[in-house]
C-alpha cells in the first residue's frame, strides 16, 4: 500500500523503466483455447483489397488502350446519336407530334358499352350491399333502443317508493339537492 507525502493512498504503479513488450501476438503465451478471430479476417480483407486494386488497374489499362483520339461525330438520323455524345438525351420532337391525341388506346363502341354495363352492374351491387349494411345497423340500433326502454320501465315498476302526502315535507325536500332527485311524480293508482 503506497502513501504519498500528503497522506493519501496511491495505487501501485509499474516502474517506468520497464520494457514495454506486447505479448498478445505470441501464440505460446496466450491462454489455452484462445483463438484470435480477427487476424484471418484482416488477412482476407487485405488480399481482397489487393485483388480489387489489380482488377481496377487492369480495367483502366484496357480503357486507355481502347480510347482513340476522339473525333467530332455527325448526328445520325437512323440511330440518334447527338454530336455532343450525350446518348441519354432523346431526339427532339415537333410540338404538333407531341400534342396529337394518341389513337392507340381507342376502344370500339361495343367494348365501351360493355365497360359501361359492367360499371353500372358494379355500382348496383355496391348500392345493394351498402343498403343491406345500413338496414342491419338500423335493426341493431332499434333493438338496443327497445331493450333500453324495457329496462327503464321494469326498473320503474320494481322501484320501492314511499308516498308523501304532506306538502311541508315536499317543500323541505325541494331545498336539498340530493333529496330533490328522489322526488318523482307518479300515478297513485
Amino acid at each position: 500500500m503506497a502513501v504519498d507525502a500528503a497522506g493519501e493512498w496511491v495505487p501501485a504503479q509499474y516502474p517506468k523503466d520497464m520494457d514495454n513488450v506486447d505479448l498478445r501476438r505470441l501464440v505460446g503465451v496466450q491462454p489455452k483455447g484462445f483463438k484470435e478471430r480477427t487476424a484471418g479476417k484482416r488477412k482476407r480483407d487485405a488480399e481482397e483489397q489487393v485483388d480489387d486494386e489489380q482488377v481496377a488497374a487492369m480495367q483502366e489499362d484496357e480503357q486507355q488502350e481502347l480510347k482513340q483520339p476522339e473525333k467530332r461525330q455527325k448526328a445520325d438520323e437512323t440511330t440518334f446519336r447527338p454530336v455532343s455524345g450525350r446518348t441519354w438525351k432523346l431526339p427532339g420532337q415537333r410540338a404538333s407530334t407531341v400534342m396529337k391525341p394518341s389513337t392507340s388506346g381507342k376502344k370500339s363502341w361495343n367494348q365501351r358499352m360493355a365497360d359501361k354495363a359492367a360499371r353500372k352492374n358494379l355500382q348496383e351491387l355496391k348500392g345493394e350491399a351498402v343498403a343491406a349494411a345500413k338496414a342491419k345497423r338500423k335493426a341493431a340500433a332499434d333493438q338496443r333502443k327497445a331493450a333500453k326502454e324495457r329496462k327503464a320501465a321494469n326498473q320503474q315498476k320494481s322501484a320501492v317508493v314511499q308516498k308523501i302526502t304532506n306538502t311541508a315535507t315536499v317543500k323541505k325536500m325541494m331545498k336539498d339537492k340530493k333529496q330533490r332527485k328522489l322526488l318523482r311524480t307518479a300515478d297513485t293508482n
